[in-house]
Formats: C-alpha cells, structure tokens, sequence
C-alpha cells in the first residue's frame, strides 16, 4: 500500500508538471518576448506603421516595419516601442516587427538659451540612464507625479557654443504644481545641429539628480 501511495505521489506530480508547462506555452508572447526601444515614428504606409531603431553611439539605422496603425502620433516624433522581431535570424537593414505597445514620450530639439543657466528651473529628477543614439540624447528617469502639463526639455548655453565642449542643462518645471509619486519618463532630444559644428568635441549634460547627486554632469564625446 505504500508504495502504491508513492506511485501514486510521483504521478500526480508528474502530471502538474505537464500541466504547468502546457500553462507556460498559453503565455501570450506579448507578455514574454519583447524589446523595449526608444525608436523613431517615420510614416504610415500599405503595411502599417514604419519606424527607425537607432543603436548605441553611431550604429547604422534599421527600419522596423509594423503591421499595426500609430496614426494619433505624429511623423518623426520619437516614441518609447515595445515589440518584437518577426524574423530574428535576419540581419537586414529593413525588419518585419511585431508591436505590442506603442507609448509617445517627451520629444524636442536641443534648444538654446543666452541668459544664464542659473535661471533655468532645474527640478529634481531620479536618473536611470542616458545614453546617445546616432543625434539623439536619450533619457530614462523617474518624475514626481502631477495633474498638469510639465516643461522637459535640453537647453545648451549659447555662450560655450563655439567652445569644444557645450554646456547643456536638463531643464523640468512642475509650472508650480506640487510632486507626488515618482514615475517613469522617457525623453529623448535631437543635438543633430549641434553635433555636425566641426568645433564641437563634447555634449555636457547637467542635471538635479537625486539618485547620484555627487556626479554634476556626464559628458557625451564626439
């Protein structure tokens, strides 16, 4: 009787087992096998939506093409993409891509001030990352929570313009809201005019950072 029991023990288990893999595989890949990129929104065409991945630094640009309709974002806004490849075996400069979620985040061009920066509203962030894609300075931090619109933006000072390295501040105004949570932002500007000046050599990015308020600035080398 009690190795009938065992048996019996050994097969149930087996069987939850089967089950639990059998469960596994109902999984929605959606949920499973994804990327996450900052990518841009390039144009809805007789396939879907067409956008372009920019890897780390000066990596070529891949187009991604989607099946799916983005219409409420517009034309060469950047976008944060969750998706997948259709065909991961390939290597082509043009790839069939599955979407699963598609979120506008903050998108904008260095801008340029001549005042001092001390005049900037310099809200404090919780750095993530930043990092440089081909022209675009990348952000990923958390933002105190408001009701109401915010400013995010990059500003260089124009008075280190012809200077090897600029100056640049990441400017964020609650516009006098008051902070609650701490949520995800993404945000992503384009320094594309200010990267092609042949006296350029380096992109210093200031911010008010909680998360490593000992380090003032990162610097991104041309």
């Amino acid at each position: 009787m009690k190795k009938c029991l065992q048996h019996l023990t050994f097969l149930l288990l087996a069987i939850l087992a089967l089950a639990s893999c059998d469960k596994q595989e109902d999984i929605d890949r959606a949920y499973t096998d994804y990327r996450y990129d900052i990518v841009t929104y390039l144009e809805e065409n007789g396939t879907g939506a067409l956008f372009e991945y920019l890897g780390h630094g000066d990596s070529a640009a891949i187009k991604l093409q989607s099946r799916v309709s983005v219409s409420e974002v517009k034309a060469h806004q950047r976008v944060l993409l969750r998706y997948d490849f259709a065909d991961k075996a390939s290597n082509a400069d043009l790839r069939n891509i599955d979407v699963f979620g598609c979120s506008a985040i903050f998108s904008d061009s260095l801008r340029m001030i001549m005042e001092s920066p001390d005049s900037l509203p310099r809200h404090q962030v919780k750095l993530r990352s930043m990092w440089r894609t081909g022209e675009f300075i990348n952000v990923h931090c958390l933002v105190e929570f408001t009701n109401k619109s915010r400013t995010f933006m990059l500003v260089a000072d124009g008075k280190t313009l012809d200077n090897d390295t600029v100056d640049c501040y990441l400017t964020h105004d609650l516009r006098g809201e008051r902070g609650t949570f701490w949520r995800d932002c993404y945000a992503s500007f384009n320094v594309g005019a200010l990267w092609k000046r042949q006296s350029f050599k380096c992109l210093r990015v200031y911010l008010n950072d909680v998360t490593f308020p000992d380090t003032e600035y990162y610097d991104f080398n041309k």
